[in-house]
């Protein structure tokens, strides 16, 4: 007896039932936990590429601007 809770007890074969099934019921749902996380993973870094390029402006040199202008090459 590991522990009585008002005249129920609970047995060390409670305790092990109790414990293989929650891995047995982990090792079933995990692989649609991690596929899911994957998804949403991708997604999340599809949105961020997607807002990065869309906040993207080339930089622009100065020195490149004013050989431009002034029609001189290296």
């Amino acid at each position: 007896m590991l522990h009585e809770i008002k005249g129920s007890t609970v047995t060390l074969d409670d305790v092990a039932s109790l414990v293989l099934a929650s891995a047995a019921a982990a090792r079933a749902f995990a692989p649609d936990v991690r596929a899911g996380t994957r998804r949403l993973l991708r997604a999340g870094v599809r949105l961020g590429a997607e807002s990065l390029i869309a906040q993207h402006q080339p930089a622009v040199r100065p020195d490149a601007a004013r050989l431009d202008e002034a029609g001189g090459s290296r």
